[in-house]
């Protein structure tokens, strides 16, 4: 590599000798139809950047480089899926692969902010970007200072024991009531912009349905009629796509497809018959990867009816959870915060446990239950005939997927709950942190 640069640099010099000889302006960059810039001689030495990628994050938000010219990139991911580096103008894309490091090479024309970011989608939206501030001088500043007139960053997290606790002042998965028209049960949501404590201190903007994240829960029994009403006060368009029920067509979620997207200041009425009982998802489904991993998801439970063989199964449940998993604003959640803010599950010993997982996020999770192996019940809202069923203590969910548990609560202690994707267990790479909740079994 160096003895290639060697040769670019002397035919390089050749060309500037040449064309001095001619009376022409040295480094004349032509840079496409607009016309050309001129750079000094200092400004074509390179320099070396280095950027690692976690798995939804950058080690570090704000890069800056002194003045314009040449950066070689040196990008790493440090994660276990796939990530890149994205710059749109200058265009690169540098994407190495989990566990290693690539390069690439731009040259910077003039001062300025870019941003950089991972283009894969879904992970600018939960937090995989950054600022790279090009300023008016010569030299390399390092990752860890702010040019002048940039923000100071986010901050950042603190470690934290796995004994640790907290409340956040709003939670997610809240459940909302109906309003009864007739024989309708009636939910109005309305899509809006908020701030969001994702982890204690740190808050992010969401776009959220009536203020939280995940958005409220929405319960109701096979066989009613359900009517949902969305006001969106988004700065976009927007729709919501019921995902697992049996819906008409015309209430399927999908904009210039089954309906005109809702506009800003517009609202929509969804009307459907809730059918089958099972555990299911709402969501965006407009701009998706960018509107759903700002928070714009929730979950929608539909119990069997009465006397169904199912209801008489669900009634010797003494504790139900639901657990919804999934990133945002660079961090790994469960029900809408990272820990130690995730929700702690109880149960007394001998109590039967369900649990409704939902993978509402942009990536893969294998969800461990410490002490206990647990049986699989459910999968996508419909129940496992008795001969299906099967043992975990690990299970993969992928993005939308949805899977019901149940185990006896028999052996007690302080269990936890987590992702065994490591680096997923961390709030931005302070352990513990993520995808961990609390099982108290007293």
């Amino acid at each position: 590599m160096f003895a290639g640069f060697g040769i670019l640099v002397a035919m390089g010099l050749g060309w500037t000798l040449a064309r001095s000889v001619a009376g022409q302006p040295p480094f004349q960059v032509a840079t496409g139809p607009g016309g050309a810039v001129t750079l000094s001689a200092a400004l074509a030495e390179p320099r070396t950047l280095t950027v690692a990628a976690r798995d939804i994050s950058f080690d570090n938000k704000t890069l800056n480089i002194a003045g314009p010219g040449l950066v070689n990139f040196v990008v790493s991911n440090t994660g276990v899926i796939e990530h890149d580096f994205t710059i749109d103008i200058p265009k690169v894309q540098i994407a190495p692969r989990p566990g290693q490091r690539a390069t690439g090479a731009v040259t910077f024309q003039k001062p300025g902010t870019n941003t950089f970011y991972c283009s894969l989608p879904g992970y600018r939206e939960a937090g995989m970007e950054g600022k790279l501030v090009v300023g008016t001088s010569l030299g390399l500043l390092s990752r860890g200072e702010v040019a002048s007139g940039v923000a100071p960053a986010a901050p950042t997290p603190t470690m934290v024991s796995h004994a640790s606790s907290a409340t956040p002042p709003v939670r997610g998965n809240q459940p909302i009531q109906p309003v009864m028209d007739g024989a309708a049960k009636v939910f109005s949501l309305t899509a809006s912009v908020v701030q969001w404590e994702v982890i204690p201190g740190v808050f992010s903007e969401a776009w959220a349905y009536n203020g939280q994240v995940p958005g409220p829960v929405i319960r109701v029994a096979e066989g009613d009629r359900v009517r949902v009403k969305i006001k969106n006060e988004l700065p976009e368009s927007t729709v919501i796509h019921f995902h697992g029920p049996e819906l008409p067509n015309s209430m399927d979620g999908v904009p210039d497809v089954t309906q005109p997207a809702i506009p800003v200041g517009g609202s929509f009425t969804y009307e459907f018959k809730a059918t089958p009982a099972g555990t299911y998802i709402y969501h965006t489904h407009q701009n998706s990867a960018v509107q759903e991993p700002k928070g714009l998801m929730g979950a929608l439970i539909i119990d069997p009816a009465p006397g169904s063989a199912e209801a008489v199964r669900d009634a010797k449940f003494d504790r139900e959870y639901l657990q919804v998993v999934g990133e945002f604003g660079g961090y790994f959640i469960l029900n809408g915060h990272g820990f130690p803010a995730t929700d702690v599950m109880e149960a007394k010993v001998g109590e039967r446990v369900r649990i409704r997982l939902i993978n509402a996020g942009q990536a893969a999770h294998p969800m461990h239950l410490h002490g206990y192996h647990f049986k699989v019940i459910g999968t996508d809202g419909r129940p496992l005939p008795e001969g299906a069923i099967y043992l975990k203590d690990t299970l993969n969910i992928s993005p939308g997927e949805r899977y019901d548990i149940k185990f006896v609560a028999d052996n007690p202690g302080g269990w936890v709950f987590h992702c065994h994707i490591l680096s997923h267990v961390t709030n931005q790479g302070v352990d513990p942190g993520g995808m961990i909740a609390v099982l108290k079994v007293v």
